[in-house]
């Protein structure tokens, strides 16, 4: 298959994620005269033929861009993103967090210790005698459990960006049969022992290690 620029094949998997909009990408298609010599012919013409308004646009457009698309990279760019803001603990680093729980839940288990850690105290942070959302809890308590997270959760996030920038965690362009990206884990023992889980005792702030709960 004909090879595309890295800008096109971002604009592919945008709007796919839905990151963009499927009209915005139909501008985008119309402005872009570059794409004429840089696609296969039957490609570009299926793009500037498609009926973008149709309300099965999206699932022909997904049959004309996906082919062009590495996901796994895609895959490995966005999780960088999250670790980065974790590590930086930038104004989105609550979401960041989060996050680690759902990419642990969709499969990605060399998170594990990321997201049932600390991204599942974000997603149901303690208050009180109940669970609340994120949202419901107010700013101080925000504050005052990420200071409870950090500097802690740094190492840890560090230790999972390093495995991806040392390929020892390949994110693949493949899916398993519930949807979920598929990686190759090329850690020795001592890195997949890193990416276990502890447990926070947020009172104390001590880590207590094989908690039974989480097996």
């Amino acid at each position: 298959m004909k090879e595309i620029s890295e800008y096109t094949e971002l604009k592919f998997y945008e709007v796919l994620k839905h990151k963009i909009s499927i009209q915005d990408f139909e501008q985008w298609v119309y402005e872009t005269k570059e794409l004429e010599s840089e696609l296969p012919e039957d490609t570009y013409t299926d793009l500037i033929s498609l009926n973008y308004k149709d309300k099965y646009a999206y699932n022909e457009l997904e049959k004309i861009v996906e082919p062009f698309i590495d996901n796994g990279k895609f895959e490995i760019k966005r999780i960088s993103k999250y670790l980065e803001s974790i590590i930086d603990r930038d104004e989105k680093c609550a979401e960041s967090i989060e996050m680690t729980y759902d990419l642990y839940c969709s499969g990605y288990a060399f998170l594990r210790r990321l997201g049932l850690t600390y991204g599942l105290l974000i997603s149901c942070p303690p208050a009180g005698n109940y669970q609340k959302s994120w949202n419901e809890i107010t700013k101080a308590v925000q504050d005052e459990l990420l200071d409870k997270l950090y500097p802690e959760i740094i190492i840890d996030a560090k230790n999972a960006l390093e495995w991806i920038n040392k390929g020892k965690i390949i994110i693949k362009d493949t899916v398993n049969e519930i949807g979920d990206y598929e990686y190759d884990d090329l850690r020795n023992q001592e890195e997949i022992n890193q990416g276990e889980i502890e447990v926070i005792d947020l009172d104390k702030k001590e880590k207590k290690k094989g908690w039974k709960f989480w097996k």
